[in-house]
């Protein structure tokens, strides 16, 4: 058996990885510490093997998301071959590594936000703070190296993020490459400290068929946020400054869109429509990328010209290098991400949608 591994890095403060602190602070700091990382374990049994049910992957290595007290690890250590875990709180990123010491579980204390996914994780969990929920997402959403991810988030939005209450921002941009969905609802006094709110299974799995390849994706998503945030009172309007009036005429009578309908309402077969008529060289009835199940296909440029490309978002892998770190801070990776694009849209960043 591999023993437990506690990788430190002392870089202090919010977005590196601290050094590991035996010592058990003061009831009062942990509360404090506790409150502002937003820690509500997840304390039903039922809940956890319920979660953990939702998991996909080939069954080998999996990465969890905050720990905490090792409830879910303690499931994944039965699931998969291998366990990691990041946990940003020193207290309990050491209770973890005594508790799994020797087992199949390497922890890593620090902040997610700034952690590399390692290339051979194929699957993500966790029970993620509902204060940081959007910020998670998209970092997770950015890296290329996972293949499924099951967490529980609170449920409103989970939701959100599944399309039940239409469309978001956030969702829409990634949606040509990864699926969302809702699953159980997780009741607030399953976790300790007590939420205000109930949690949900949000599950989101990669694309095997993306639905726009790599190369597609800057351009996508600025134009999903140019959708979402442009003036007008319908759809009408607010597409007339992308789309010709006379092809957004025809598009919306092919695809039954509403012209006073809102960014939200639009669907995934929609939305792919209205890209490939928005970009140059569009030719009205030229055969597009097809969405398995929702038939018809999305007039426009033929992005499947490009089969033998890897057609995930985000070129940029985050994962070592050979001989690299997993562990460095990926600061300089996103001050170099530019404004918009593949890495998840301004808007996005500002509102939290």
């Amino acid at each position: 058996m591999v023993r437990a591994k506690s990788i430190d890095h002392g870089i202090p403060g919010r977005g590196s990885f601290m050094p590991m602190r035996d010592s058990i602070p003061r009831r009062a700091d942990r509360d404090t510490l506790r409150r502002e990382l937003g820690q509500n374990f997840l304390q039903d049994d039922r809940a956890v093997r319920n979660l953990v049910t939702h998991v996909e992957g080939d069954g080998r290595n999996v990465l969890e998301i905050g720990p905490g007290k090792g409830a879910i690890t303690e499931e994944l250590v039965r699931s998969f071959d291998t366990v990691t875990v990041v946990e940003m709180d020193p207290h309990w990123a050491a209770h973890v590594r005594r508790k799994f010491e020797g087992e199949r579980v390497t922890v890593f204390q620090g902040d997610f936000l700034d952690f590399r996914i390692p290339r051979d994780i194929d699957t993500v969990v966790g029970n993620v703070p509902f204060g940081i929920t959007t910020q998670i997402l998209r970092s997770l959403l950015e890296s290329t190296n996972w293949q499924s991810a099951a967490l529980i988030v609170q449920w409103e939005v989970a939701r959100k993020r599944a399309g039940r209450s239409g469309g978001s921002l956030l969702t829409t941009s990634w949606a040509p490459w990864y699926e969302f969905a809702v699953h159980d609802r997780v009741r607030a006094s399953s976790f300790r400290p007590m939420p205000r709110v109930d949690g949900g299974v949000l599950t989101i799995r990669r694309r095997p068929q993306p639905l726009l390849p790599e190369s597609a994706s800057r351009a996508f998503q600025n134009f999903a946020e140019a959708v979402f945030t442009g003036p007008g009172r319908g759809l009408a309007e607010i597409l007339r400054r992308h789309i010709p009036k006379r092809t957004y005429r025809s598009l919306a009578d092919r695809h039954g869109i509403p012209d006073g309908g809102l960014p939200k309402d639009l669907t995934l077969t929609q939305w792919i429509a209205l890209f490939q008529a928005s970009q140059p060289g569009y030719a009205p009835g030229a055969t597009g990328t097809r969405i398995p199940g929702q038939g018809g296909g999305a007039g426009g440029r033929d992005y499947d010209s490009e089969p033998n490309r890897a057609a995930v978002p985000g070129g940029r892998r985050y994962g070592p290098t050979r001989g690299g770190d997993p562990c460095a801070p990926r600061a300089q990776v996103r001050q170099t991400k530019g404004r918009q694009g593949a890495r998840g849209s301004s808007y996005g960043r500002r509102t939290g949608r």
